[in-house]
């Protein structure tokens, strides 16, 4: 246990205390709505909004709004990080205007900071996914997917993950607030070779 956070050590379990989401091989990404405008960045605020045209339906989110999420090739519905890294990398104006047509990427969301103006980081994980799924209903645009997951059942997840050739999956402590620019230990990472599991909050 760190600093109160149930914390993943070896293995993967069934705690109603995480959800357990698909680990998406591809480029975090956050993205902030305004008014009239919407952008995407990344690392070192390295602006990434004219890169994906296809994106702009996040404009239909209500302004004040700010995403966390992965930006992802999807083939068969796995992600394609080679493919994805070719896109990243186009910089002529024509060939990213053109490139959804022949590689198109999605936008997986998996975290809520800001919505409406509101600010949710306080809000414990469970809460921020909530409205988050709400959102991306609302949103109905097939190039931002909400990431979907599961409350317990850790182990069956991770084992029907792996068999479909993903990378791994993120466990998801329920109760922590979001930490913007850090690591936590309210996140974590479980992949083949090496499979945490979550302890008793309590202990």
């Amino acid at each position: 246990m760190v600093n109160g956070l149930e914390t993943p050590t070896e293995r993967t379990s069934d705690s109603p205390a995480y959800s357990f989401e698909i680990k998406w091989d591809g480029v975090r990404a956050l993205a902030a709505v305004e008014a009239d405008s919407w952008r995407l960045w990344g690392r070192e605020a390295s602006d990434y909004t004219v890169r994906y045209p296809e994106l702009a339906a996040l404009r239909r989110l209500p302004a004040g709004t700010l995403v966390d999420g992965e930006l992802v090739v999807l083939r068969d519905g796995r992600p394609d990080l080679a493919a994805l890294l070719r896109r990243h990398a186009l910089v002529d104006p024509w060939q990213i205007r053109h490139a959804p047509r022949w590689c198109p990427v999605r936008y997986v969301l998996f975290d809520l900071l800001y919505h409406g103006g509101r600010c949710l980081v306080n809000e414990p994980q469970a809460r921020r996914r909530e409205l988050l799924a709400e959102a991306c209903a609302g949103l109905q645009a097939p190039e931002v997917l909400f990431s979907e997951g599961v409350v317990g059942r850790g182990q069956a997840f991770y084992e029907a993950v792996v068999a479909l050739g993903y990378e791994g999956v993120m466990a998801k402590y329920l109760a922590a607030p979001y930490r913007p620019g850090r690591r936590s230990v309210a996140w974590r990472k479980i992949k083949p070779g090496r499979r945490p599991r979550t302890t008793n909050p309590k202990e």
